[in-house]
């Protein structure tokens, strides 16, 4: 009768066992839901996917997603809104953004509109430079079917190839129609296309606010007496003296609730069991996938074959450069970009592979280039087979101090140019060699 009794009892008791493994299965399940819907682990993990279980990994759309798409912002602007004089924003991006921002409706409007161009000589490109209209410099190499796409919102000319520095927008001087002038970066050929827009009207309006100011371009000195020979002829010459900024510099990685964000957003486990030390830094590894944070704010990240990677364009094995430079550009934003003060994020350089693209993004500070160690990038990504199979972010972070320092005038920066290198160009930069304070100062380009 007792052996009778306990074995209800032991029925009872395993019962009530497997009900609380069911309620602690179900628990577990929920809680995993909660923090996903919830965000928890980090603002920036669901841009990636796949923190803490990897495996389950879903496609980054970070070619496909409409606000992901670069602002490339010039670092100069000149204008001519009559036949003498020329404004010019330089070395101030407050007032670039709002130049750009004013200004930026006729660059979209001539691309999307732009004929097939054709070729023109340097002669004329000189020309067009003194003619009534806009000319916008974004100081690297940026690829014009992209900035088609990214200014028109989407919509792409295919009539326009090619990677461009500096782009025209100006009145035609034999009608009342406007161009789009450039210069192709990579074979150094001139073009000029017919566009839509005409300069009576809307482009005459949009120019009229900006008199001009004195500015000029070197090759547009030639009763200088051979004073700026040494330059690049396209260089830009100041109206005024120079008194850039001075910034405080810093690595934000230094910070642990920073550094815990980026491997976050990075998806990565913070506190991985997987992380051991290396020289300088931690290391961590997952599969076939590598991530590196070294002490002195850089993190690098290697798959060894494409499929192992857990950062997918979702475009396919062949996803093309302007979707490569948007998810390059992406990744650097949500981790370099909401770290870096004030600092902004430019393209350098979008160089296509046999099985992709390699991305370099640098580093501005109002308008000036800054330079780093050993002639780094800002960020490096590399994307074959349409996954980012290897990235390096270098963390930097930049404070205004509030202060200014002055520099040499272009005349006495040139002398010094002569000797250095000869037809170089010359431009203010940052050069930061990990100090803790950065005042800008002349280089040769």
């Amino acid at each position: 009768m007792e052996g009778a009794n306990r074995r209800p009892r032991r029925r009872r008791r395993r019962t009530a066992e497997r009900l609380k493994s069911l309620l602690i299965a179900v628990l577990s399940l929920s809680a995993l839901y909660l923090c996903a819907r919830t965000g928890l682990y980090g603002d920036l993990a669901g841009v990636w996917g796949g923190l803490l279980l990897p495996e389950q990994e879903s496609p980054i759309p970070l070619g496909s997603a409409g606000d992901s798409r670069p602002e490339l912002i010039p670092v100069r602007i000149t204008v001519r809104s009559g036949p003498s004089g020329r404004f010019a924003a330089q070395y101030d991006q407050a007032l670039t953004d709002e130049v750009y921002a004013a200004l930026r409706g006729l660059l979209a409007e001539a691309l999307a509109s732009a004929r097939p161009p054709r070729q023109m000589t340097e002669a004329h490109w000189r020309q067009a430079l003194g003619r009534e209209g806009v000319c916008f410099d974004f100081g690297g190499q940026a690829p014009l079917d992209a900035l088609c796409v990214w200014l028109g919102e989407g919509s792409r000319n295919d009539a326009l190839t090619g990677d461009v520095r500096r782009l025209l927008v100006v009145r035609d001087n034999v009608g009342d129609g406007a161009l789009l002038c450039f210069r192709d970066e990579t074979d150094g050929t001139y073009y000029a296309c017919e566009t839509a827009l005409t300069y009576r009207g809307r482009m005459a309006e949009s120019l009229e606010p900006y008199e001009g100011s004195g500015p000029a371009f070197v090759f547009e000195l030639e009763d200088s007496g051979g004073a700026y020979q040494a330059l690049d002829p396209y260089v830009l010459l100041s109206a005024t003296p120079l008194s850039p900024r001075i910034y405080e510099a810093g690595n934000p990685l230094l910070e642990a609730e920073a550094l815990d964000r980026v491997q976050r957003a990075l998806s990565f486990r913070p506190q991985s069991d997987a992380g051991y030390q290396v020289q300088g830094g931690l290391r961590y590894r997952e599969g076939k996938e590598t991530l590196e944070v070294l002490d002195r704010g850089v993190i690098a990240y290697h798959a060894s074959e494409p499929s192992a990677s857990r950062y997918s364009l979702g475009e396919g094995p062949s996803p093309g450069r302007t979707a490569c430079i948007e998810a390059a550009w992406r990744l650097a934003e949500a981790t370099l970009g909401n770290l870096s003060g004030a600092g902004r994020l430019c393209l350098l350089e979008a160089r296509e592979t046999a099985s992709g693209a390699v991305v370099r993004l640098g580093y501005t500070l109002d308008g000036a280039a800054v330079a780093l160690p050993n002639g780094a990038a800002a960020a490096q990504v590399v994307i074959q087979e349409g996954y980012i199979t290897g990235y390096t972010l270098q963390f930097r972070r930049y404070e205004d101090t509030g202060e200014r320092s002055l520099v040499l005038r272009e005349l006495q920066a040139a002398a010094a140019l002569e000797v250095q290198a000869p037809g170089g160009e010359l431009a203010l930069c940052y050069i930061d060699s990990g100090g803790m304070s950065l005042e800008a100062g002349w280089v040769a380009g």
